[in-house]
């Protein structure tokens, strides 16, 4: 089992939906940097290791470290600010 956490110290994050959009709403106006996050971003490799609940033995995957893409955005009073991200490995 794995799991990750992120902590932030404000209340502007968002998780994408199905399609990979999201939305953040009540921003003040002003200039920021906006971050994409993406946990284990590709498989690297399998490990053996032993499942005791079943008594068998199993393939882990390991994945690649979390991956980040940041872009600068400017919210205008009472406007909407559009951002677009290409996720990918490059």
């Amino acid at each position: 089992m794995n799991a990750e956490i992120l902590v932030v110290r404000h209340p502007y994050y968002a998780v994408t939906d199905e399609s990979g959009m999201f939305e953040l709403t009540d921003v003040p106006p002003g200039q920021y940097q906006i971050m994409a996050w993406h946990e284990g971003w590709k498989l690297e490799r399998e490990e053996a290791a032993f499942d005791v609940l079943t008594e068998h033995k199993v393939r882990r995957p390991i994945f690649s470290d979390p991956k980040t893409w940041e872009k600068s955005v400017t919210v205008k009073p009472d406007e909407t600010a559009v951002i677009n991200f290409v996720i990918g490995s490059k």
